[in-house]
């Protein structure tokens, strides 16, 4: 019965990821994604695109962003579309997503699939009617899918 007990605790404590050894790492952290390559750690205090969706105007200040590329406007060379580097090795396609971060950055050389850092301030464009991450830095951590 006891090891019954112990089976059951151990499976739940699996299925919630929070196994005991892995300290206040992720279960999967260092793992492949579904492209074959291990996933990059986030920095500290960085955000994800997705947890800008519920209320992207509600970030102040100085925020770090990960996400992929994954539109390039084609009336402003310098406004990306961002997806969540997670929904984008999941889906393995960048018309999957179900919310677009738009950023603006001075260098235009970026490319759909390349995976970014970006550090800036959220910003409004009444006239447009778009709510942007206006990049005072970019740093390209490359393509995930080649």
């Amino acid at each position: 019965m006891k090891q019954a007990i112990v089976s059951i605790v151990m499976g739940a404590v699996l299925l919630t990821g929070g196994a005991p050894w892995t300290g206040n790492h992720l279960a999967h952290a260092g793992l492949p994604d579904l492209f074959g390559k291990a996933q990059r750690p986030l920095p500290k205090g960085a955000l994800q695109v997705q947890d800008l969706e519920a209320d992207p105007k509600g970030f102040k200040g100085s925020i770090l962003v990960r996400g992929v590329v994954a539109k390039v406007s084609p009336y402003d060379p310098q406004l990306f579309a961002l997806i969540d580097s997670r929904e984008a090795r999941v889906c393995q396609d960048l018309n999957c997503a179900k919310y677009y971060l738009p950023i603006k950055v001075k260098d235009a050389k970026l490319k759909p699939w390349d995976e970014l850092n970006v550090r800036g301030t959220m910003a409004e464009d009444p006239a447009k009617k778009l709510i942007y991450l206006q990049a005072d830095s970019v740093e390209n951590l490359g393509p995930i899918k080649k």
